[in-house]
């Protein structure tokens, strides 16, 4: 995030509020959630804003631009930390015997 100059679309696991909050925390510019409409209307984009809006009110986040990137390595204190536990969660993922 913020260092390369170029736009983030997030457009796979985007279903409610909090995902779409992820998504933004961790540097994204846009969620695209074409799924989740198609599967239940486009009624679901104003359950999706006020879940959003409780989050950020409860979290005390004035705008989507406050909180944009606030997760990313760039506003980490510690970068490396940040990258050593990126290393650590994906060794720990590792399958050697994936099943099919």
């Amino acid at each position: 995030y913020g260092r390369l100059g170029l736009d983030l679309a997030i457009t796979t696991g985007i279903h409610d509020g909090e995902s779409a909050i992820k998504a933004l925390m961790v540097g994204a510019d846009v969620t695209m959630l074409c799924s989740e409409l198609l599967r239940k209307g486009t009624g679901r984009l104003g359950e999706i804003e006020q879940e959003m809006r409780h989050w950020m009110e409860e979290h005390e986040y004035d705008s989507v631009d406050m909180m944009k990137g606030s997760m990313s390595q760039k506003s980490c204190p510690e970068p490396a930390a940040f990258e050593r536990a990126n290393y650590m969660k994906t060794i720990q993922s590792y399958d050697r015997y994936p099943t099919v």
